[in-house]
């Protein structure tokens, strides 16, 4: 029988009212086993030991659930990749879960790299590999994409309506516990087309109905509009990126393009979508905080950052549900920045703090399939935790400075 453990923090979330409710709680095991005042607690448990976060706050662990752990957050990401052996791909991504787990995130989806990695990790969660700590990872494995696709590169490709029934079978079989569908063309990948959609209405249907009929949740990566309408329509559970791309005329850029006609059909749908707000942020650091003035290409850039923030916007005015996922890996798109995303958020996208943690742990764990167990600290739920020095809920930036993370009940150092 395991012994209790009594958690004494200044103040505890809950996630139904929102606020700092509690100071204490017992984990027993890996699950939460009562919530409550900490002396209250204390006496009714009195010689157990004590995890002493009494100077922080404590929430649930972050949850993003949009990552690729094998690929290298820098300008040459794909050359990267395709250059290192499959050693070296493996010890990448598990360093860079550790980074994720190290900022705060205890549970994370890898929506997109080798099938190596993903059978790797279902070795690993059977005991065949190292017990390295290790965040929540749910891998998508090798996305669904057609020959000449969007990340194509990573591994076999799939084409007509069979062969994607056959790949969500093959990825069910190798452990994935989600299915990543490309449905436009995208950036990284050279010769992809990022305005071009990939799949028909008709053939992403086929594949998330198989994808469903095996208990796996999907996700779709969509740039343009009519990609949207296809995921959407197709019965996708989430909507990743949602750029609205076209080409503009003048410059040859990638400019998004809102079409609120096309998108009021979607009105009162409650399905996730997942935009990546801080996504590459940091090419235009410098100019943006006035270091130098941008050039003509920045300057169209900065208007894109802000159409980005108001398509977010009005996408959770239809009723979608935000997420937060940062395509950590890809191209200057940090590991250990997920605080990042839900201050643009809330600076930038109209969030309290109090919905951008929302965003971040329960609604995270629900599109994940794991909302009965995660995303929140209640008992019965795991015990997937984080200690900030500062109340985030008056201050969202007090997820910079994460002094304690807790993952299946213990402390990661």
């Amino acid at each position: 029988m395991e012994i209790p453990v009594l958690v004494h923090g200044k103040g505890i979330y809950d996630s139904d009212a929102m606020k700092m409710k509690y100071t204490g709680m017992v984990l027993e095991g890996s699950r939460i086993k009562e919530m409550g005042r900490f002396e209250e607690l204390s006496q009714a448990y009195p010689d157990v030991r004590v995890m002493d976060f009494s100077d922080s706050y404590i929430l649930p662990g972050l949850v993003n659930t949009h990552v690729h752990l094998e690929f290298t957050p820098c300008r040459d990401t794909y050359g990267i990749y395709r250059r290192e052996d499959r050693k070296a791909r493996l010890d990448r991504a598990a360093e860079h879960a550790r980074t994720l787990l190290r900022s705060g995130v205890t549970t994370v989806r890898d929506a997109g790299s080798s099938m190596d990695l993903a059978e790797a990790l279902s070795g690993r969660e059977a005991g065949s590999e190292s017990k390295t700590e290790l965040p929540r990872i749910q891998a998508a494995g090798m996305p669904l994409t057609p020959d000449g696709g969007h990340l194509a590169f990573l591994g076999k490709t799939s084409n007509g309506t069979e062969e994607l029934k056959q790949a969500v079978k093959e990825r069910k079989s190798a452990g994935c516990g989600c299915v990543k569908l490309i449905v436009s063309g995208g950036q990284l990948t050279p010769g992809s087309v990022p305005e071009h959609d990939t799949y028909s209405r008709g053939e992403i249907q086929a594949a998330v109905e198989a994808a469903h009929e095996l208990g796996l949740p999907t996700a779709a990566h969509c740039l343009t509009t009519s990609s949207y309408v296809n995921a959407m329509e197709a019965g996708v559970d989430s909507v990743e990126h949602c750029a609205c791309f076209r080409r503009n005329r003048r410059q040859g850029l990638l400019e998004r393009y809102y079409e609120p006609d096309v998108m009021e059909a979607f009105r009162g749908d409650h399905r996730y979508f997942m935009i990546g707000i801080s996504n590459n942020y940091h090419q235009l650091d410098q100019v943006r905080e006035g270091v130098r003035k941008p050039d003509e290409r920045e300057a169209f850039l900065l208007e894109q950052e802000k159409r980005e923030c108001e398509i977010f916007g009005r996408l959770a005015d239809l009723g979608m549900r935000p997420l937060v996922g940062t395509d950590a890996g890809c191209g200057y798109t940090f590991f250990d920045e997920t605080w990042l995303e839900m201050e643009l958020l809330c600076r930038r996208c109209g969030l309290t703090p109090e919905k951008a943690i929302h965003a971040a742990t329960l609604e995270g764990a629900r599109a994940l399939g794991y909302g009965d167990f995660l995303g929140r600290l209640a008992p019965g739920y795991e015990a997937d935790f984080i200690a900030a020095a500062q109340n985030p809920i008056q201050d969202i930036e007090a997820f910079r400075h994460i002094k304690h993370v807790v993952c299946r009940g213990k402390i990661i150092e």
